[in-house]
């Protein structure tokens, strides 16, 4: 059995099933706008979240002079071996706080 819900935009009855992309079967809007529009924020809100706690390794790239390329190569290094040790220090903090 499902539910049925008033159109905001024809104020027809449609069938329902607390879906927040489910349509008007007569004029085909979203039955539930406030729903869609929550679950947007909230979509971009977690992409935004994602982006702030990525990293950003240096990218070489194969068109790059040699030189370049070097010091690329020499910073990505420096890079990953700072990530190494902060990883294994924060890896050391909680197996010591069990």
């Amino acid at each position: 059995m499902s539910a049925t819900k008033k159109c905001p935009n024809c104020g027809q009855w449609s069938r329902w099933t607390q879906n927040p992309t489910d349509r008007c079967e007569h004029c085909n809007s979203v039955l539930d706008p406030v729903a869609v529009a929550r679950q947007q924020a909230r979509e971009e809100r977690k992409l935004a979240e994602d982006e702030h706690l990525s990293l950003k390794f240096i990218q070489i790239n194969p068109n790059d002079p040699w030189y370049k390329s070097f010091f690329k190569r020499i910073g990505l290094g420096f890079q990953i071996a700072f990530v190494s040790i902060i990883s294994f220090i924060l890896w050391l903090i909680a197996l010591l706080a069990g």
